[in-house]
């Protein structure tokens, strides 16, 4: 992942995801997912514009199957918008306008 998101693993979680003073978008993904690779220019084009609101971040699914399970992850690519830890919404919108429409829906 490049610039400002951030990979979280089951090791860095608490310091990054639960302890963050911002909402956390989660982007869990697999590197043999295709469509996860398709949403990466959207999440990456986003986490600049929204630097200030929150904060952007990934999990491997299959590095980190115990956050896999906690979020109850069934299908890859998902989103989720959490504050400290927590579960906010999750995320069903593929395109950059769509999805910046959801977070601003949520973050107003």
């Amino acid at each position: 992942m490049r610039g400002i998101i951030m990979a979280v693993d089951e090791t860095n979680f608490e310091a990054e995801v639960v302890a963050s003073p911002l909402p956390v978008l989660i982007d869990f993904w697999a590197p043999w997912c295709g469509p996860c690779r398709a949403l990466l220019p959207t999440i990456e084009a986003l986490a600049p514009i929204y630097a200030d609101s929150l904060k952007v971040v990934t999990i491997n699914i299959d590095e980190n199957p115990a956050l896999k399970d906690k979020f109850n992850i069934q299908s890859i690519p998902q989103l989720y918008l959490t504050q400290e830890g927590k579960p906010m919404a999750r995320l069903t919108s593929r395109t950059r306008t769509q999805l910046a429409a959801e977070l601003d829906d949520i973050l107003v």
